[in-house]
């Protein structure tokens, strides 16, 4: 997810816009072992799999 620009904050704001970064997009492709996702895509699933992953998460960036 910093690849494509989210920290934790980000992960759970409405605003979730794509801000790649090359030197992490780069990072990941040498160590990722899944397919490149949006990370838009992947806090979606969270929500789905957990309800209160937004309430969560922003807990703990307080």
């Amino acid at each position: 997810m910093p690849a494509d620009g989210v920290g934790p904050v980000e992960a759970v704001m409405d605003d979730r816009a794509s801000r790649p970064d090359a030197a992490l997009t780069a990072l990941a492709e040498r160590h990722a072992t899944t397919r490149r996702r949006p990370a838009r895509q992947i806090t979606d699933e969270a929500e789905a799999e957990f309800p209160t992953f937004s309430a969560d998460l922003g807990a703990l960036c307080r």
